[in-house]
């Protein structure tokens, strides 16, 4: 379906794209510029179709501040943690330190993301702060080894901040990771005056405290860039244990060489991947994160039957 402006008897159609949902208001951008207050037409709910931020839309303006959703074009996605429709690409954010960075959390939301066959850039912030050098300097090659790209960011000393914004550039990008590791600095860094609530860190845990708690898109000089809360809640219980393998590309591509049926890659004497794991092809670490999710499932599994 091909979205057009038009004039229908007293109203006008107006392209657009949300960009905020909340409470049954949907916010719409247009093409011109103006932002709607709308609310979806009945006909979506008897459908079972629920308008989603990032939905290409038509609006048929009632005056110059609302309007009702009339038309969604066919999405090319969707996602459901979080709800956002039409991303072209996820940027997974983990602090190098404070919080220090664990290797499960990266590799658990590198999995999330390859399970919804997104595009992905490593971002891990903090760079400037003591030892966080090193720390990238350990795992990149790890990553870049599975095509994976990883930039160590800091947007106080200027470092990364070229690569970062090159990769928005006519995009529509969502941000996942944790809270207090540096999406709220990212968003109001790519788009400057943006209301966006920074979190800070808790010194019991150094975890971060949660600031944003619905999905919100901005629009960036070249693009669109969404923070996701509920990303890091995503989990894999609809999975079969079986299927975990090829969200990870390292053990994916060693499991080609397992001479058994049905390996889960665990247990088994001679099971390719252990081999390679043993052998030094296969990091630990991230053959620890593979067993780690495998478990989880087939935990989840269980407590199902």
């Amino acid at each position: 379906m091909e979205l057009s402006g038009e004039r229908v008897g007293v109203h006008f159609r107006m392209r657009g794209k949300i960009v905020r949902a909340v409470s049954g208001f949907y916010y719409v951008q247009t093409d011109t510029g103006a932002t709607l207050q709308c609310r979806a037409r009945g006909i979506f709910k008897k459908r079972g179709v629920k308008p989603l931020v990032g939905d290409r839309v038509n609006v048929e303006a009632q005056g110059t501040k609302e309007g009702v959703i009339v038309e969604i074009a066919p999405r090319v996605n969707e996602l459901t943690r979080p709800s956002i429709a039409n991303v072209d690409q996820v940027f997974v954010v983990l602090s190098l330190i404070e919080p220090e960075l664990s290797l499960y959390q990266l590799d658990k939301m590198i999995a999330m993301v390859e399970e919804q066959n997104l595009p992905l850039l490593l971002v891990l912030t903090k760079a400037e702060l003591p030892g966080a050098i090193e720390v990238f300097q350990q795992i990149e090659p790890v990553y870049r080894a599975m095509h994976y790209e990883m930039i160590a960011l800091s947007l106080r000393a200027g470092m990364g901040s070229e690569r970062l914004t090159a990769h928005l550039k006519n995009k529509t990008t969502v941000l996942a990771g944790l809270s207090g590791v540096g999406k709220s600095t990212i968003l109001r860094f790519v788009v400057p005056g943006a209301d966006v609530a920074v979190g800070s860190i808790s010194e019991k845990g150094l975890r971060g405290k949660h600031t944003t708690t619905f999905v919100e898109l901005y629009q960036t000089e070249h693009g669109f860039i969404a923070d996701s809360p509920g990303f890091s809640q995503y989990s894999f219980e609809s999975l079969e244990p079986d299927q975990i393998q090829y969200l990870f590309r390292d053990v994916k591509s060693e499991a080609l060489h397992c001479a058994f049926r049905g390996c889960l890659h665990e247990t088994e004497d001679g099971c390719a991947v252990r081999n390679a794991c043993e052998e030094g092809r296969l990091a630990a670490t991230r053959y620890a994160s593979y067993r780690q999710i495998l478990q989880e499932v087939k935990d989840a599994k269980n407590r199902r039957y």
